[in-house]
């Protein structure tokens, strides 16, 4: 799924906003428009565990795309050698 998300720059503090696919890897990379430095993002602390239970043996399969409950601006930290 597509979102647009601000994020908030680890190195120059300030806020800038980004489209991006968000698919299975809760760990993106992003680059501030603002002084070029890329910046880890990790989505996994804004997923939505919510589980569905049906009562009927006959309810469909839950689905398997994650939600996720995002703040208005997410912080991106210094990316490792991991991150990459």
């Amino acid at each position: 799924m597509k979102r647009r998300l601000k994020y908030r720059c680890w190195s120059c503090d300030r806020e800038y906003s980004m489209t991006r696919e968000i698919v299975g890897n809760p760990q993106i990379i992003v680059a501030c428009p603002y002084c070029g430095k890329e910046g880890a993002v990790d989505l996994d602390p804004f997923r939505d565990n919510t589980v569905s239970i049906y009562q009927s043996a006959d309810a469909p399969a839950a689905p398997s795309i994650p939600t996720y409950t995002f703040p208005d601006v997410i912080p991106t930290s210094q990316p490792t050698d991991q991150d990459s």
